[in-house]
């Protein structure tokens, strides 16, 4: 009973200890998770997991070390803020990996960036073609920032001397078969005008339904189905054949 006790209250304190180092460390660990703030997580997690369990060694021994790690860490946070050079040496700096459409192989070797990294990250903003980019930058948090061409970029309204309309939040009135409610009530809907929409689709139970989404704003309705029935119709961009 005593040995529970003790880890308990070493929980406590590790939770309490890593809380507080986390904190006047500052925000950077969560918001931009450069290579060095990586190992700082893994470090001080691995610290406190070891304080809170290991009732071989003394809680202080761990918080000393804590407090180094902590103070290390401060100072190395401090060295980059106050020169330039250290910044580069701690955090690493942007690479470009595609220069007017063209990918620098060399840079993509130094960084240890892939191609399917590339076009994974490609993807996610919305580019399928490499050649529609005019460069992409690798940031020191793994992200990737992208300049489209400019034949490439996305028409605002501004561009065309229109007034924007904003958007609004949508509202989940179905997830995963079950309705919602409160969405339903929070707009002034009931279920029969929902079941009437959903007839619109030729839907006839609301339990097949993945995801109904309502839009207030033009009072329309985002449909997904459990059964979409692409059939074969559907893009494959693995490198491996279905079996």
């Amino acid at each position: 009973m005593k040995e529970y006790i003790e880890i308990v209250i070493q929980t406590i304190f590790a939770f309490s200890a890593i809380f507080i180092f986390a904190r006047l460390i500052g925000k950077k660990q969560i918001s931009e998770l450069t290579f060095h703030d990586y190992i700082n997580g893994i470090t001080f997690g691995s610290i406190a997991a070891t304080m809170s369990t290991d009732l071989s060694q003394h809680t202080w021994q761990y918080f000393v070390a804590l407090f180094l790690f902590g103070l290390l860490t401060f100072i190395l946070q401090y060295i980059s803020i106050k020169t330039r050079l250290g910044e580069k040496i701690i955090e690493g700096e942007p690479v470009v990996i595609i220069h007017e459409g063209k990918i620098l192989e060399e840079n993509l070797k130094k960084t240890r960036f892939n191609f399917d990294d590339l076009t994974q990250a490609l993807r996610k903003k919305s580019i399928f073609n490499i050649k529609d980019v005019h460069y992409a930058i690798l940031e020191t948090d793994g992200s990737v920032s992208i300049l489209p061409n400019a034949d490439k970029k996305e028409l605002t309204p501004k561009d065309l001397n229109l007034q924007g309309q904003e958007e609004t939040i949508k509202s989940e009135l179905i997830i995963e078969g079950k309705l919602i409610k409160s969405n339903l009530e929070q707009h002034g809907l009931t279920e029969e005008w929902l079941r009437n929409k959903l007839k619109e689709y030729n839907i006839d139970n609301i339990e097949d339904v993945v995801l109904a989404r309502y839009n207030p704003l033009d009072e329309t309705l985002y449909i997904d189905l459990k059964d979409d029935k692409l059939g074969k119709h559907t893009v494959d961009i693995s490198d491996f054949e279905n079996e």
